[in-house]
């Protein structure tokens, strides 16, 4: 028997900084398709798959996934999606199943005004005629008049997307990861399937100008602008619903920073370019360092929940053992921090198996010096930003390397 699985992300999880983004937007920074770029986003309560298995559900959790750039070309963009879930046995199998490499039609970007939302293991490698959870410049430059834009998005589900928003999933078997992670399975999107439903409707700008979205671009929190659009959209099966994006508003660049209908939202809350690709994490660490006695790490990747360090941050532990080793300090130490979901406890505990995994992968990988480094996890106890919002807790949640510090600094 065939297994199909289908993971609902509500993320826009699918957006892959698809044309080269010469900075329209002042002094917006250059966000454009690089081989190597990797996108976090956060979601909340939007996880259910379904298979062989059955129905899964999962915790009311900042849970966050990545799509990473493979290859960028004139006619398309390559890109891979992972997926990171709750801390538990059932979460990571269902996880390990959602691999994808997809490819978007740059010729989509430019005209399309069709948008595939959420993204399946059953999908074809490319939807042509449609963008992903980006719009097009043709859309964004529609919006940006005035003009009310009609819209289509097509919905990987078979059992009605919208009228999911909201709803308990109480009949979904719901497993925990612990009293840390406390909270109820809710507003689950049941992917029962792999056929596509399309909601119609038309969306309007909501401000008359761009409005500030933050991000952490290469560790360092960015405000980008953004074009906020809304309207409602209905299904052939399903009631009309209110729907909200923000997207770049650059139109050789609009890619989907945010969107939410009812109590499910999705959005970017990390861009971290590769070395030479318009950011340079090795120059700002080390800068920082030296002015601050700390830095942020970009670019290391952990699952929810758990200290497992996934392959996709080697690019960054490579350059954080060259600095270490240019550093010229006989000591520097690796901190682990979190957001405040769930018990302090758990987050401490956390926080020092994320530090530790840190320095053992710089000790035994890339050669640094064992004595030259130590781990040390402060838990929730030092957030850089409020934990009122899923942007400051995705950036509490931080490996940062320090160093001996004077009292004067």
């Amino acid at each position: 028997m065939s297994r199909s699985l289908a993971l609902a992300l509500g993320s826009a999880l699918v957006c892959a900084l698809h044309l080269t983004c010469a900075s329209a937007q002042g002094n917006a920074p250059d966000i454009r398709p690089q081989k190597g770029m990797m996108i976090t986003y956060t979601s909340r309560s939007t996880l259910v798959s379904a298979g062989s298995g059955g129905v899964h559900g999962y915790n009311d959790l900042d849970q966050e996934s990545w799509m990473q750039v493979l290859e960028v070309t004139p006619e398309d963009i390559r890109y891979k999606l992972k997926f990171s879930a709750p801390g538990n046995a059932k979460a990571n199998a269902d996880a390990d199943k959602f691999n994808i490499e997809r490819k978007v039609l740059r010729k989509d970007i430019e005209q399309s005004t069709r948008m595939t939302l959420l993204s399946s293991t059953t999908d074809p490698e490319v939807y042509a005629g449609q963008t992903f959870a980006e719009t097009s410049a043709k859309a964004l430059q529609l919006l940006n008049s005035g003009a009310e834009v009609p819209f289509v998005l097509g919905i990987n589900t078979s059992s009605g997307f919208f009228a999911a928003m909201g709803a308990s999933a109480s009949s979904a078997t719901s497993e925990s990861s612990g009293d840390s992670l406390a909270g109820s399975v809710v507003s689950a999107l049941r992917m029962l399937g792999s056929g596509r439903e399309y909601f119609c409707g038309n969306l309007r700008r909501v401000e008359a100008g761009p409005v500030p979205f933050p991000v952490v671009l290469d560790g360092v929190r960015t405000m980008l602008p953004a074009g906020q659009a809304a309207g409602a959209v209905a299904g052939t099966s399903s009631p009309a619903t209110r729907i909200e994006f923000w997207w770049l508003n650059n139109p050789s660049c609009p890619l989907t920073l945010k969107w939410v209908s009812g109590n499910v939202f999705s959005q970017v809350t990390r861009i971290t370019r590769p070395p030479g690709g318009g950011g340079e994490p090795l120059a700002t660490m080390s800068a920082s360092l030296d002015k601050s006695c700390h830095a942020e790490i970009p670019g290391i990747y952990f699952n929810t929940g758990s200290a497992q360090i996934l392959d996709e941050s080697r690019p960054a532990l490579a350059a954080v053992a060259r600095l270490i080793k240019q550093s010229g300090f006989s000591t520097l130490t690796i901190e682990g921090h979190t957001d405040n979901i769930g018990a302090p406890a758990y987050n401490q505990d956390l926080s020092e198996r994320r530090a530790e995994a840190v320095r053992q992968s710089l000790v035994k990988d890339f050669t640094v010096p064992a004595g030259q480094l130590t781990a040390k996890g402060y838990g929730l106890t030092r957030p850089v930003e409020s934990n009122a919002t899923p942007e400051g807790r995705a950036h509490n949640r931080r490996v940062e390397l320090t160093r001996p510090c004077s009292p004067a600094k």
